[in-house]
């Protein structure tokens, strides 16, 4: 008996691609004989592999679980000190230090706790030097 393998990409939801994998025999198979299996592969567009980058604050500054001054602070990052980040996202717009921006860093603490931070307190650029195609 000769078995014989069919895949075939299907799109489904959320641009996924599914494979179904069809295995069978030639000549006359029973039900019992095939069985499907399936596999969801994200598109190559939702695969997303984050950086890491090393930033200074140059000013202490509370260290929150959102994007914004009303969430809670879970920390602090302090002045004159490097912090791995990952990434940035606009929320609230915040006006310190002579500065307005609605740009936020998303920065790992000295607790190891991940969270947002004003990028008006990194040194750089208004998105604490990130690339732009770092956003979160």
């Amino acid at each position: 008996m000769r078995t014989l393998m069919r895949r075939t990409a299907v799109t489904v939801g959320a641009g996924a691609i599914a494979f179904a994998g069809i295995l069978g025999t030639s000549g006359a198979a029973s039900a019992a004989e095939s069985t499907q299996q399936t596999e969801v592969v994200p598109a190559a567009d939702q695969v997303q592999a984050k950086a890491l980058y090393a930033r200074k604050v140059w000013k202490t500054v509370n260290h929150r679980t959102g994007p914004s001054g009303s969430y809670g602070v879970i920390g602090k990052l302090y002045a004159n000190r490097y912090y791995t980040v990952s990434c940035w996202k606009f929320g609230q717009t915040v006006t310190a230090e002579g500065t307005t921006n609605s740009v936020w860093i998303y920065a790992k603490n000295g607790n190891g706790r991940w969270g947002y931070s004003s990028a008006i307190y990194f040194s750089g650029n208004k998105y604490g030097n990130l690339p732009y195609s770092a956003k979160c």
